[in-house]
């Protein structure tokens, strides 16, 4: 008789994605080749666009700066991408608006001397992982303000910004007006008194003389990074933060973000971070950038204000990144006549650079991704 013990099978379980809807193409218009990171997208007219984004060298680089491109045909063509920041300090995390003159805002932080470290014999080092704590001395401006015209990219004025919740001010998004006529900006860092936990914290700045100089601050949440903000009403405001755990939660305010919600999870683990848009017709349109496959980005609808959102018809506007995740940072704008326009990079390549498709876009570009409202209903 075999008295052999018999092995119990073993069932493992777990969970995956599924998607039912319908499938279809969206146009795509190169934006620029070689850089791109970041990018910033703000309307300047009807269906004309402005464009900032990180140029001149790789996500990490001290080489690298800032750049910004325009188009007048709606997001079709164009320019060459124009330098607003010098290289060799890696200028980057950028935010951008226009104000009330019909200027660009713009603001981004310096990394030189935060993370990185002089070399007599190579230069620069990068020293991963170094924290702003880390650095002699704490108050050295870091995060640089300019004011630009629109028309021909030429420079009005600059200045700096300490924060004086945050250690160190690092932007995010799209700066936004208020009926009140304020601009507002989000910025996160680690807290001054809480630099050693490692966590962020986010807030919101304000400016009352159309971007030139910024104050006023309120925290919105503590433990997020980088957050886009979006009015729906005079009063009420909408916040997707990216969680230091690397989803995208939604806060709401309704006294101009003096006081926010408790943050609720809108993405999984991996989508961030989120750009927020409120479209003609009254819902919120959340973009967000996918780091887990299909990469590229999603999106989602709201119909009231970012209460609750219909993750039954979550949208795929692009899955074709390839093998890493440095992709994504959308943002979004819509055009008078109800186009939408969203912009997003790719660091490894995407279906645009494949020979016989469209050549010469290359692994490291911007695109603009083109659809309307009705193109992301199910």
């Amino acid at each position: 008789m075999n008295t052999a013990t018999q092995e119990k099978p073993v069932y493992l379980s777990g969970e995956s994605d599924i998607f039912i809807g319908k499938r279809s193409r969206l146009r795509r218009y190169l934006v620029c080749s070689m850089g791109g990171y970041f990018p910033i997208l703000v309307k300047t007219g009807p269906k004309s666009l402005a464009v900032l984004f990180r140029t001149g060298g790789t996500h990490v680089s001290i080489n690298a700066s800032l750049s910004v491109s325009t188009s007048g045909d709606g997001g079709k063509s164009w320019s060459e991408p124009v330098r607003i920041a010098p290289g060799w300090e890696d200028y980057r995390n950028p935010a951008m608006g226009i104000n009330s003159k019909g200027e660009l805002v713009l603001a981004f932080w310096k990394a030189g001397p935060v993370i990185y470290e002089n070399n007599e014999i190579t230069g620069p080092i990068h020293i991963p992982g170094r924290m702003p704590a880390d650095i002699n001395d704490k108050d050295i401006p870091l995060t640089f303000i300019n004011t630009i015209k629109c028309n021909d990219l030429t420079l009005i004025e600059t200045g700096n910004y300490s924060s004086g919740f945050l250690l160190t001010t690092v932007p995010y998004g799209r700066i936004i007006t208020g009926t009140d006529g304020m601009l507002y900006m989000s910025a996160y860092g680690p807290l001054r008194n809480d630099v050693q936990s490692g966590r962020n914290s986010t807030v919101l700045l304000r400016s009352k003389d159309d971007g030139k100089t910024w104050g006023d601050e309120t925290v919105i949440a503590h433990g997020f990074n980088e957050t886009a903000i979006a009015f729906m009403n005079d009063v009420t405001m909408v916040a997707a933060a990216r969680s230091d755990n690397g989803d995208v939660q939604i806060l709401r305010s309704i006294d101009n973000g003096r006081t926010w919600s408790d943050p609720v999870q809108v993405t999984r683990k991996g989508e961030h971070p989120a750009d927020l848009t409120v479209l003609a017709s009254g819902r919120l349109l959340l973009t967000f950038g996918r780091r887990i496959r299909p990469m590229g980005c999603g999106a989602l609808l709201s119909d009231d204000g970012g209460k609750s959102w219909n993750k039954a018809g979550e949208v795929l506007l692009a899955g074709d990144g390839f093998f890493n995740i440095d992709l994504g940072y959308p943002s979004t704008v819509q055009l008078d006549n109800g186009d939408i326009i969203t912009v997003l990079y790719y660091a490894n390549g995407s279906d645009m650079h494949e020979a016989g498709s469209f050549t010469g876009w290359g692994y490291l570009n911007c695109q603009a991704i083109h659809y309307t409202e009705e193109d992301i209903m199910l």
